[in-house]
């Protein structure tokens, strides 16, 4: 990087280090090194700021890799209609927590294309969001502040005790298994503080939408899945190539 590249010129001219810079990038690559580095030089007067300062001059974190997914889709698979530019999930995605998520899928035997759209749906994926990004709401046990457990493997677990419901309640198409994550009930004017009057593009203000009856939930996923994670090379390339560290 280029901070720590004009320390390490500095040191260098100055015959305070002789060795290469990948030999010096290793050697101060841990914060406690780079601590020692700090106390050296402000003991000898060669720098006298805080080592907060230090580290942002000389050492500062790598920036992390964005994919930016796109929306291509051109109808609703819900309504039926065009999508309008307005109305496309274009998300910005931190492609480890990708790689997370998939490795924590393949081991629980869930696809991993359909956990993905479940967080696509929940959170955009976004980054506010990485340590849940299901938005996994079920108590302490699953709250990511206090479980004694890996976030994503208790969704996978809950994600598979979800499907035991789908399962119990005779749902075979795969959007009505995928809605148990969402639930059986009924969306009206009413929900969601009554602040909207459509949901999912479906105008619920003389009428509900039952989703037991009508799975908009599920649908949207799979649509997810299907046509916008499916059709992303780099997502695609992504889920391939990452193994599951265990089998449950």
């Amino acid at each position: 990087m280029a901070g720590n590249r004009t320390l390490y010129e500095s040191l260098k001219k100055d015959k305070l280090y002789t060795k290469s810079y990948e030999e010096f990038t290793k050697q101060f690559s841990t914060p406690e090194k780079m601590y020692s580095l700090y106390t050296l030089m402000k003991a000898d007067g060669f720098y006298t700021k805080t080592m907060e300062d230090f580290k942002t001059k000389f050492f500062p974190p790598p920036e992390k890799e964005i994919l930016s997914i796109k929306d291509t889709r051109e109808i609703d698979s819900i309504t039926g209609t065009p999508v309008s530019d307005r109305s496309r999930l274009h998300t910005d995605v931190d492609p480890e927590l990708i790689k997370r998520i998939v490795a924590k899928a393949k081991e629980h035997g869930i696809d991993p294309y359909t956990a993905l759209a479940i967080g696509f749906q929940e959170t955009g994926l976004r980054e506010e969001y990485a340590d849940n990004p299901f938005h996994l709401l079920s108590g302490d046990r699953l709250n990511p502040e206090t479980a004694d457990e890996d976030i994503l493997d208790l969704t996978m677990l809950t994600l598979k005790d979800k499907n035991k419901i789908a399962d119990r309640l005779g749902k075979k198409t795969e959007e009505d298994i995928i809605q148990a994550w969402n639930g059986y009930g009924k969306i009206d004017k009413t929900s969601f503080g009554g602040t909207v009057k459509k949901i999912y593009g479906i105008d619920v203000s003389e009428k509900p939408i039952d989703m037991g009856k009508n799975p908009v939930y599920g649908k949207r996923v799979v649509d997810i899945r299907d046509n916008i994670l499916k059709r992303d090379p780099n997502i695609t390339q992504l889920v391939e190539g990452v193994s599951p560290l265990k089998q449950k």
